[in-house]
Parts: C-alpha cells; sequence; structure tokens
C-alpha cells in the first residue's frame, strides 16, 4: 500500500488514540508527581438557640466567587508513590511472619494481586475459549453456522440490554428508587433532569 492511501486510513485512528488515550495516560502520570488540596479558613460560627447562642471556631474549605473550593496544587515527586506503596506496612508483615497474607490487606498490593489473577488466569481461560468456539463454529456445516455464530453473541447483546432496562426500572419516572426518594422527601424527583444525575 502506498503511503499517502496508508496515513488516510491510520491517520484518524492515530490522532485519536493520541487525543484520548496517550494524552489521558501523560496527563495523569504528571499529576501522580503533584498534589492538590483544598485552601481551609478558620472561622468562627454562632449557633443560637432559645437557650442562648454560642460560638464555635470551625475550619471550612475556602471558597471563590462562584462558590466552588479554592485549591492549591504542589510538586510532591515520589510522595505518592510512597504512600501507594506502603513500604514499612510491607516489612511489618514480612516481620510478622504471615508474609503475603498481611501484604495483600495493604490496598495496593491487594488489588495489584487481583490483576495479576486476573490477567494470568481468566485471560487465558477466555481466550481458550474462544478459540474453541471459533474452531467449533468452523467446523460445523453452513447452515448451522449463523444460528451458533447468533447464540454464541447472545451474551453481548443481552448485557447492554438489561442493564439498561435496570436503570430504567430504577430511576425513570416512576422507577423503584425515585419512587422511594419521592416519598421520602415529599418532593416530585425527575432524576433525568438534572445534569449530575445524568453524569
Amino acid at each position: 500500500m502506498k503511503t499517502k492511501p496508508f496515513l488516510m486510513f491510520v491517520g484518524p485512528s492515530l490522532v485519536l488514540m493520541l487525543v484520548f488515550i496517550a494524552g489521558p495516560l501523560i496527563s495523569v502520570f504528571i499529576q501522580s508527581f503533584q498534589q492538590t488540596q483544598n485552601i481551609f479558613q478558620t472561622i468562627e460560627r454562632e449557633n443560637c438557640t432559645p437557650f442562648g447562642c454560642t460560638t464555635r471556631t470551625v475550619t471550612v474549605p475556602q471558597l471563590d466567587e462562584n462558590g466552588r473550593a479554592i485549591t492549591v496544587t504542589k510538586w510532591v515527586g515520589l510522595t505518592n508513590y510512597r504512600v501507594l506503596l506502603n513500604w514499612p506496612g510491607v516489612r511489618r508483615a514480612f516481620a510478622g511472619g504471615s508474609g503475603f497474607a498481611d501484604v495483600t490487606d495493604i490496598p495496593f498490593w491487594g488489588a495489584l494481586r487481583f490483576t495479576l489473577f486476573f490477567t494470568l488466569v481468566t485471560l487465558p481461560l477466555v481466550i481458550i475459549v474462544g478459540m474453541v468456539l471459533a474452531v467449533c463454529v468452523n467446523a460445523i456445516t453452513r447452515n448451522l453456522r449463523g444460528p451458533v455464530i447468533f447464540i454464541t453473541l447472545l451474551p453481548y447483546i443481552i448485557t447492554p440490554v438489561i442493564g439498561a432496562l435496570s436503570i430504567r426500572w430504577l430511576f425513570i419516572g416512576d422507577g423503584i428508587i425515585t419512587a422511594q426518594l419521592e416519598r421520602f422527601t415529599g418532593q416530585n424527583i425527575a432524576m433525568f433532569a438534572q445534569g449530575w444525575t445524568i453524569e
């Protein structure tokens, strides 16, 4: 294939991969060396009851003119990684004699164990089952291939349909959760009329 047609076919995919995959990965990698925190302020808050007024000091986030919390971002280097890996906790787990059992109680190491198990056990199993199904479909007669392919792809079709129906039955109109919230609050709730519920 010539260079120009190749770039015309591959170019849009490469641009989208750079924008939606590489860009966010680089952004998250840079953010992992930073820490963003709210700026807090101490204010005196008066609380009055029929028995008198009391003043107490509270710490609240400082807000900008739009009512959003003001944040400050600072470069912390490898601090986030040190907290995440929790090497002192790993040393204590091995010093206690139980080893891997206590190490996997640390959130990062437990998540890593699950990910490795999923990748090394589940993924090969899925590939093997898929290959067996593909060989079986290829071996049957041409008249039965269509229905067999339809049956093997049925889980991919049914799952999103069930998910959409569940959301409809739970939230839209007089859905189960919406009806309970309306009964509890005494207000008419249009669950998908606000931006935060759609997100």
